[in-house]
Protein backbone atom coordinates (compact mmCIF):
# COMPACT_ATOMS: atom_id res chain seq x y z
CA UNK A 1 0.00 0.00 0.00
CA UNK A 2 1.12 3.58 -0.61
CA UNK A 3 1.62 5.41 2.68
CA UNK A 4 -1.08 8.07 2.80
CA UNK A 5 0.54 10.73 4.93
CA UNK A 6 -0.22 13.92 3.09
CA UNK A 7 -3.12 15.88 1.78
CA UNK A 8 -4.15 15.50 -1.83
CA UNK A 9 -7.39 15.39 -3.80
CA UNK A 10 -10.14 12.97 -4.58
CA UNK A 11 -9.16 12.34 -8.19
CA UNK A 12 -12.48 11.05 -9.49
CA UNK A 13 -13.38 12.27 -12.92
CA UNK A 14 -17.09 12.13 -12.14
CA UNK A 15 -16.84 15.04 -9.76
CA UNK A 16 -15.98 17.23 -12.71
CA UNK A 17 -19.34 16.51 -14.33
CA UNK A 18 -21.08 17.31 -11.06
CA UNK A 19 -19.25 20.62 -10.67
CA UNK A 20 -18.93 22.36 -13.98
CA UNK A 21 -18.26 26.01 -14.61
CA UNK A 22 -21.81 26.94 -13.70
CA UNK A 23 -21.13 25.63 -10.20
CA UNK A 24 -17.90 27.56 -9.74
CA UNK A 25 -19.34 30.36 -7.55
CA UNK A 26 -20.48 27.73 -5.03
CA UNK A 27 -17.01 26.25 -4.68
CA UNK A 28 -14.61 24.10 -6.60
CA UNK A 29 -13.90 20.39 -6.29
CA UNK A 30 -11.04 19.29 -4.06
CA UNK A 31 -8.60 19.35 -6.95
CA UNK A 32 -7.44 21.72 -9.60
CA UNK A 33 -5.18 19.37 -11.57
CA UNK A 34 -5.74 16.04 -13.33
CA UNK A 35 -5.56 13.10 -10.98
CA UNK A 36 -2.28 11.76 -12.29
CA UNK A 37 -0.59 15.16 -12.01
CA UNK A 38 -1.93 15.69 -8.51
CA UNK A 39 -0.67 12.29 -7.42
CA UNK A 40 2.80 12.98 -8.84
CA UNK A 41 2.91 16.38 -7.15
CA UNK A 42 1.68 15.28 -3.75
CA UNK A 43 2.06 11.61 -2.86
CA UNK A 44 5.30 10.74 -1.15
CA UNK A 45 6.86 14.21 -1.37
CA UNK A 46 5.94 15.48 2.10
CA UNK A 47 7.27 13.69 5.15
CA UNK A 48 5.24 13.56 8.37
CA UNK A 49 7.90 15.65 10.12
CA UNK A 50 7.05 18.48 7.73
CA UNK A 51 3.47 18.58 8.97
CA UNK A 52 2.29 20.69 11.91
CA UNK A 53 2.04 18.75 15.15
CA UNK A 54 -1.74 19.13 15.13
CA UNK A 55 -2.03 17.45 11.73
CA UNK A 56 0.27 14.63 12.79
CA UNK A 57 -1.89 14.21 15.89
CA UNK A 58 -4.97 14.09 13.66
CA UNK A 59 -3.40 11.33 11.55
CA UNK A 60 -2.53 9.35 14.69
CA UNK A 61 -6.09 9.85 15.92
CA UNK A 62 -7.37 8.52 12.59
CA UNK A 63 -5.31 5.34 12.81
CA UNK A 64 -6.33 4.86 16.44
CA UNK A 65 -10.08 5.08 15.77
CA UNK A 66 -9.71 2.84 12.72
CA UNK A 67 -7.81 0.22 14.71
CA UNK A 68 -10.38 0.31 17.51
CA UNK A 69 -13.28 -0.10 15.09
CA UNK A 70 -11.62 -3.05 13.37
CA UNK A 71 -10.70 -4.80 16.64
CA UNK A 72 -14.26 -4.36 17.85
CA UNK A 73 -15.55 -5.81 14.55
CA UNK A 74 -13.32 -8.86 15.00
CA UNK A 75 -10.74 -7.91 12.36
CA UNK A 76 -7.61 -8.29 14.45
CA UNK A 77 -5.26 -8.24 11.46
CA UNK A 78 -6.79 -5.05 10.12
CA UNK A 79 -6.63 -3.37 13.51
CA UNK A 80 -3.01 -4.43 13.94
CA UNK A 81 -2.09 -2.86 10.58
CA UNK A 82 -3.28 0.53 11.82
CA UNK A 83 -1.69 0.12 15.24
CA UNK A 84 1.58 -0.41 13.36
CA UNK A 85 1.36 3.16 12.08
CA UNK A 86 1.40 4.33 15.70
CA UNK A 87 4.71 2.66 16.55
CA UNK A 88 7.27 5.41 17.28
CA UNK A 89 10.11 3.05 16.44
CA UNK A 90 8.74 2.47 12.95
CA UNK A 91 7.14 5.86 12.29
CA UNK A 92 9.07 8.36 14.36
CA UNK A 93 8.31 11.14 11.92
CA UNK A 94 4.61 10.80 12.57
CA UNK A 95 4.68 10.08 16.30
CA UNK A 96 7.48 12.31 17.58
CA UNK A 97 6.23 14.50 20.43
CA UNK A 98 2.63 13.27 20.31
CA UNK A 99 2.92 11.91 23.83
CA UNK A 100 3.05 15.54 24.97
CA UNK A 101 -0.22 16.21 23.12
CA UNK A 102 -2.20 13.48 24.85
CA UNK A 103 -1.45 10.38 22.80
CA UNK A 104 -1.03 7.19 24.84
CA UNK A 105 -0.64 3.78 23.16
CA UNK A 106 -1.68 1.83 26.27
CA UNK A 107 -5.47 2.15 25.78
CA UNK A 108 -5.13 1.00 22.17
CA UNK A 109 -3.20 -2.07 23.30
CA UNK A 110 -5.89 -2.76 25.90
CA UNK A 111 -8.65 -2.62 23.28
CA UNK A 112 -6.61 -4.88 21.03
CA UNK A 113 -6.43 -7.43 23.84
CA UNK A 114 -10.11 -7.13 24.79
CA UNK A 115 -12.12 -5.44 22.01
CA UNK A 116 -15.47 -5.81 23.79
CA UNK A 117 -14.27 -4.73 27.24
CA UNK A 118 -16.17 -1.62 28.31
CA UNK A 119 -13.38 -0.45 30.60
CA UNK A 120 -10.82 -0.67 27.81
CA UNK A 121 -13.13 1.13 25.39
CA UNK A 122 -13.80 3.87 27.93
CA UNK A 123 -10.06 4.35 28.52
CA UNK A 124 -9.49 4.66 24.77
CA UNK A 125 -12.31 7.19 24.45
CA UNK A 126 -10.76 9.19 27.29
CA UNK A 127 -7.36 9.17 25.62
CA UNK A 128 -8.81 10.29 22.29
CA UNK A 129 -10.77 13.05 24.03
CA UNK A 130 -7.50 14.31 25.52
CA UNK A 131 -5.79 14.19 22.12
CA UNK A 132 -8.65 15.77 20.19
CA UNK A 133 -8.12 19.46 21.09
CA UNK A 134 -4.44 19.19 20.18
CA UNK A 135 -5.33 17.48 16.91
CA UNK A 136 -7.78 20.25 16.01
CA UNK A 137 -5.27 23.04 15.50
CA UNK A 138 -6.94 25.55 13.21
CA UNK A 139 -10.20 23.63 12.78
CA UNK A 140 -10.85 24.88 9.27
CA UNK A 141 -7.34 24.08 8.04
CA UNK A 142 -7.26 20.73 9.79
CA UNK A 143 -10.60 19.70 8.32
CA UNK A 144 -9.41 20.65 4.84
CA UNK A 145 -6.22 18.65 5.39
CA UNK A 146 -8.17 15.61 6.55
CA UNK A 147 -10.63 15.77 3.67
CA UNK A 148 -7.91 16.11 1.05
CA UNK A 149 -6.00 13.24 2.66
CA UNK A 150 -9.22 11.24 2.69
CA UNK A 151 -9.59 11.85 -1.03
CA UNK A 152 -6.17 10.33 -1.70
CA UNK A 153 -6.88 7.36 0.57
CA UNK A 154 -10.32 6.68 -0.84
CA UNK A 155 -9.13 6.84 -4.43
CA UNK A 156 -6.39 4.35 -3.60
CA UNK A 157 -8.72 2.14 -1.60
CA UNK A 158 -11.91 1.91 -3.63
CA UNK A 159 -12.63 1.49 -7.30
CA UNK A 160 -16.02 1.12 -8.94
CA UNK A 161 -17.73 -0.12 -5.81
CA UNK A 162 -15.05 -2.62 -4.76
CA UNK A 163 -12.17 -2.39 -2.30
CA UNK A 164 -8.88 -2.23 -4.20
CA UNK A 165 -6.64 -1.47 -1.19
CA UNK A 166 -8.23 -2.38 2.11
CA UNK A 167 -5.81 -0.43 4.31
CA UNK A 168 -6.28 2.74 2.29
CA UNK A 169 -10.07 2.30 2.39
CA UNK A 170 -9.86 1.90 6.15
CA UNK A 171 -7.58 4.91 6.51
CA UNK A 172 -10.15 7.03 4.69
CA UNK A 173 -12.70 5.96 7.29
CA UNK A 174 -10.43 7.01 10.14
CA UNK A 175 -9.84 10.41 8.54
CA UNK A 176 -13.59 10.93 8.20
CA UNK A 177 -14.21 10.01 11.84
CA UNK A 178 -11.38 12.27 12.98
CA UNK A 179 -12.79 15.28 11.13
CA UNK A 180 -16.28 14.49 12.43
CA UNK A 181 -15.06 14.26 16.02
CA UNK A 182 -12.98 17.45 15.84
CA UNK A 183 -15.82 19.50 14.38
CA UNK A 184 -18.44 17.96 16.68
CA UNK A 185 -16.41 19.19 19.64
CA UNK A 186 -16.70 22.82 18.50
CA UNK A 187 -19.36 24.78 20.37
CA UNK A 188 -19.68 27.57 17.80
CA UNK A 189 -23.01 27.25 15.96
CA UNK A 190 -21.23 28.29 12.76
CA UNK A 191 -20.01 24.69 12.49
CA UNK A 192 -23.54 23.29 12.28
CA UNK A 193 -23.60 22.66 8.52
CA UNK A 194 -20.11 21.20 8.49
CA UNK A 195 -20.94 18.98 11.46
CA UNK A 196 -23.93 17.57 9.57
CA UNK A 197 -22.01 16.95 6.34
CA UNK A 198 -19.22 15.16 8.20
CA UNK A 199 -21.71 12.93 9.99
CA UNK A 200 -23.21 12.03 6.62
CA UNK A 201 -19.70 11.28 5.34
CA UNK A 202 -18.91 8.88 8.20
CA UNK A 203 -22.15 7.02 7.55
CA UNK A 204 -20.92 6.13 4.09
CA UNK A 205 -19.03 3.32 5.83
CA UNK A 206 -20.84 0.47 7.64
CA UNK A 207 -21.82 1.15 11.24
CA UNK A 208 -19.44 -1.55 12.48
CA UNK A 209 -16.51 0.09 10.74
CA UNK A 210 -14.50 -0.29 7.52
CA UNK A 211 -14.30 -4.07 7.50
CA UNK A 212 -12.74 -5.76 4.49
CA UNK A 213 -16.07 -7.19 3.37
CA UNK A 214 -17.63 -3.73 3.03
CA UNK A 215 -19.06 -2.42 -0.21
CA UNK A 216 -17.54 1.04 -0.74
CA UNK A 217 -19.75 3.99 -1.49
CA UNK A 218 -19.88 4.78 -5.22
CA UNK A 219 -17.22 7.20 -6.43
CA UNK A 220 -19.78 9.81 -7.42
CA UNK A 221 -21.45 9.75 -4.02
CA UNK A 222 -18.11 10.15 -2.25
CA UNK A 223 -17.11 12.97 -4.58
CA UNK A 224 -20.40 14.74 -3.93
CA UNK A 225 -20.02 14.29 -0.17
CA UNK A 226 -16.56 15.85 -0.24
CA UNK A 227 -17.83 18.71 -2.35
CA UNK A 228 -20.63 19.42 0.14
CA UNK A 229 -18.06 19.44 2.93
CA UNK A 230 -15.85 21.85 1.02
CA UNK A 231 -18.81 24.16 0.49
CA UNK A 232 -19.64 23.98 4.19
CA UNK A 233 -16.04 24.88 5.04
CA UNK A 234 -16.21 27.82 2.63
CA UNK A 235 -19.27 29.14 4.48
CA UNK A 236 -17.43 29.31 7.80
CA UNK A 237 -16.71 32.84 9.02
Amino acid sequence: MRRVWVSGSLALSLILTACGEAEAPRGEPYFEKPASQEARDVLGEVEPTDLPASQRAALAYAHAVTAAALFKAGDDAGGAAHVAHLDPAAHAGLMVGLDTLGFDPAPIAAVRAAPQDETALAALAEMLAALRPNAAGNVKETTEFLMKSLGVAYEAGADAGTISDVEAYQTAYGLAVTARDIVAAQEDTAYGDLRLELEILVRMWPGKGPVATSTPAPDLEMAQALLEIKLAIARLP
